[in-house]
């Protein structure tokens, strides 16, 4: 089972040889690393360069889902996760997701438990299986980052590439149709990182606001019978919230 890594890349030379490091040290022999940069000008290619295994490019895109795409289409696994520069796998990350994928042939997407650090703390996420967990945004059930599922070639090659406009909630749009339309089994098993120094575009940006209108944007499309559900548990989440601040 060949696992395609992807990693799309601008200017992340403080983070990415971390990165490369944490799929390296998996223990596992069967993978491509595959980088789609920027064109940064930082010295992250002088870090590519180290490496003989890494398949990259380099040359202007039109932001982080365009690179996305173009790693995709550079990859020839049987197997797909993306490793954000800043990010890092746990070690035995891939044996864990092998076993899992044998354990459950019929399984499409399997998610893991993520590690999320900030300049305070490190605390565990641990994510749902399920569709309608993962509509309340505001709950955290969903992945928060790609280091923590890896899907079968097929789900991408079904839902197709990622939105080239979209640089804020391209992974949980993503999320929203595999969930729909894709089995997905959940592992009590840790799979990685996500890092967040308060300088990470997540961390600058008001993701609420971003999940908020990709979710209703998804249901008018793929579930609008689900609307009325949503916008209840919505008001009933705000109702809930105003009440603990009082």
């Amino acid at each position: 089972m060949k696992i395609s890594v992807l990693t799309p890349s601008y200017n992340s030379g403080k983070y990415i040889d971390r990165a490369i490091q944490s799929v390296i040290s998996q223990n596992y022999e069967n993978f491509e690393h595959i980088i789609a940069d920027g064109g940064s000008r930082d010295g992250t290619l002088d870090i590519l360069k180290k490496y003989d295994h890494l398949k990259y490019i380099s040359e202007p895109d039109k932001g982080q889902s365009d690179a996305m795409n173009k790693a995709f289409k550079m990859s020839s696994g049987d197997i797909i996760v993306y490793l954000n520069a800043d990010d890092e796998f746990a070690p035995e990350a891939f044996n864990n997701i092998y076993k899992a994928f044998q354990t459950n042939p019929k399984a499409q997407m399997i998610v893991g438990n993520l590690l999320y650090t900030d300049l305070e703390e490190t605390t565990i996420r641990v994510p749902s299986a399920k569709y309608l967990d993962i509509l309340p945004y505001w709950l955290n059930l969903f992945p928060n980052n790609p280091v923590s599922y890896f899907y079968k070639r097929i789900v991408q090659e079904k839902i197709g590439g990622f939105e080239v406009q979209d640089h804020y909630a391209m992974d949980y749009s993503f999320l929203l149709k595999a969930y729909k339309r894709f089995k997905i089994v959940k592992i009590n098993v840790t799979l990685g990182t996500f890092h967040s120094d308060g300088m990470n575009k997540t961390a600058v940006v008001d993701t609420g606001l971003n999940s908020h209108q990709t979710v209703k944007q998804h249901l008018k499309t793929q579930s609008p019978y689900l609307l009325p559900y949503f916008y209840f548990i919505f008001l009933k989440g705000m109702l809930f919230r105003r009440k603990s601040a009082d």
